[in-house]
């Protein structure tokens, strides 16, 4: 990593890595639960112009440093874990960027600049 990571990532970075631990401890599905709004989190707060790592090597380094022997016994599960977390990231990138001329052409404010009336 060339810079260093706010409180606000570094923070969510180390909850998603927690919950995927629980995940691989069969200690809880709080991840499927709070996922969507750490993986948010990271995004609104610039993960991806703040860090040289994917979200998923920056989660998966963290795993294995707090829970290393079940990361390691488990490693194909934390791959797993990890690769979806990241595709559901860049879902959320891509969703996020779309302008809203994407989704559907442009509508009149109002029925008077609609019609000729």
């Amino acid at each position: 990593m060339s810079q260093e990571l706010n409180p606000q990532l570094e923070q969510a970075l180390d909850e998603l890595a927690d919950l995927v631990c629980q995940s691989l401890k069969n200690e809880g599905d709080d991840l499927v639960h709070r996922q969507d709004g750490l993986l948010k989190t990271l995004l609104m707060s610039g993960h991806q112009w703040k860090s040289d790592e994917t979200v998923m090597t920056e989660v998966e380094r963290r795993v294995k440093d707090r829970c290393g022997d079940t990361a390691m016994h488990r490693n194909g599960e934390l791959t797993a874990l990890t690769s979806r977390l990241s595709q559901k990231f860049e879902s959320l990138q891509r969703w996020e960027s779309k302008s809203p001329s994407e989704d559907s052409p442009a509508k009149p404010a109002n029925i008077s600049s609609a019609t000729d009336a």
